[in-house]
């Protein structure tokens, strides 16, 4: 693209071009409810020229060089900005290939004999649920010499059932997310049933310290507090507790906490970040030791680090978050217990200040487990915990499995279920 044309002399551009399709299936109250697609295009512009930087956008693919015309025009007004674009990088390739397509009907069958399978469970559940399609096409240039574009789809299954008792409401989910089609809807459905068994029966909690296991549903809330302190721009700004603590032992030496944005064939990867920084696998914290800190280019510039290729749209960002499994199944944790709690879904878990370890939430699915058995839901309770204090010294395990979950912090994980003991749990 000849651009340069419409640069004032030494400045630099950046083009991004992101077109994304969907199809989505969607279920309601037993009943097919509507399917729907979207093809839509953005395309940005930035321009760098004497520590100022400007920015254009439009949905018209074709309007590349008028976006940077715009920018340029713009930069005199611009915000400071003093980092320079990538220039010519070499990136390894990812595999993030997959042919598998289905068409609307099939889609529709699929996610219509799911929907039926769950209605099965319980004549008296209402039933949710969503079948998606979403590729993605993404392409960077810049005039320093940077080219690269990558590919991919991501499949979404989710589905909910709903059992209203007296007044009772009780909600269950599960989802699944793969770049192909090919969930085992079977044991999605096994584990719904399974939640569904152990919450009809409504059992008490009295206040007080427990052992809890956390699902890898809510790893990604309890662990927020240690993602954010290692977030460059918190180190920058002084606002992480861990500031100055970057390479000491702050936590049980069983916690290992990895990003990875490069494994193949996996749908949370892509080759390069929204800067074009190649992503990696990155170490944050190794043996209790912290290790490592998320950055984009700017932060990165700021602490005369470089980037780990976390940059997104609104600074650094997890990629891939993963936890070790441990040495136990779920059901050994379970039988571990004389009197606790398996958490698997919160209220307001992620809201507060992270930078302090504290996290609350309203425990919206609670199963009590006593004498090593869970023996009913819980209502009406909260739980505390510090995660500083906790994850270094009340770790008791992790289990064996781990399951693909979202974090506080907007991106995915593969976590464990994790016991913690001395949890406060409180009650209305």
């Amino acid at each position: 693209m000849n651009t340069m044309e419409y640069l004032p002399k030494g400045a630099s551009y950046e083009l991004r071009t992101e077109r994304t399709k969907s199809s989505n299936v969607l279920y309601e109250g037993n009943r097919f409810e509507r399917i729907d697609s979207a093809d839509q295009v953005s395309q940005t512009a930035r321009v760098l020229h004497e520590g100022r930087l400007s920015t254009a956008s439009s949905s018209n693919p074709e309007a590349g060089k008028d976006l940077i015309k715009q920018a340029s025009d713009m930069v005199t007004h611009g915000s400071p900005y003093d980092v320079p674009f990538v220039g010519k990088t070499d990136i390894s390739p990812l595999n993030l290939s997959t042919k598998e397509t289905m068409t609307s009907k099939q889609m529709i069958e699929m996610i219509g004999g799911f929907v039926e399978e769950l209605r099965a469970i319980d004549s008296r559940l209402v039933v949710a649920a969503r079948l998606n399609s979403t590729s993605y096409d993404v392409k960077l240039e810049t005039s320093g010499g940077f080219d690269h574009s990558y590919s991919k789809s991501i499949w979404t299954c989710m589905a909910m059932i709903e059992l209203v008792q007296g007044d009772d409401l009780l909600y269950l989910y599960d989802y699944k997310r793969d770049l192909r089609p090919d969930f085992d809807l079977g044991k999605m459905k096994e584990k719904l049933a399974k939640k569904l068994e152990y919450a009809e029966n409504v059992v008490q909690i009295d206040a007080g310290t427990y052992p809890v296991i956390f699902a890898p549903s809510e790893v990604g809330n309890i662990i927020n507090p240690v993602i954010a302190s290692l977030n460059g721009q918190a180190i920058y700004r002084k606002v992480s507790p861990w500031s100055e603590k970057i390479g000491e032992q702050l936590l049980d030496t069983r916690f290992n906490l990895i990003d990875d944005g490069a494994l193949d064939q996996s749908w949370t990867s892509k080759p390069f970040d929204i800067e074009g920084t190649p992503t990696k696998r990155y170490a944050m914290v190794e043996n209790g030791r912290l290790s490592g800190i998320i950055l984009d280019r700017k932060v990165a510039a700021k602490l005369g680090k470089e980037s780990s290729g976390n940059a997104g749209a609104m600074g650094p960002v997890p990629n891939y978050l993963m936890l070790d499994a441990g040495t136990k199944t779920l059901d050994e944790l379970i039988k571990s217990i004389d009197k606790g709690l398996l958490i698997d879904d919160t209220m307001g878990a992620w809201s507060g200040n992270p930078y302090s370890g504290i996290v609350t939430g309203t425990v919206s699915m609670g199963l009590k487990i006593e004498n090593g058995k869970i023996v009913g839901r819980v209502k009406d309770c909260m739980f505390s915990i510090n995660a500083f204090e906790h994850f270094r010294n009340h770790l008791i395990d992790y289990s064996i499995e781990r399951e693909q979950a979202e974090t506080s912090q907007s991106a995915a994980g593969l976590f464990p279920n994790i016991l913690l003991d001395e949890v406060v749990i409180s009650t209305k």
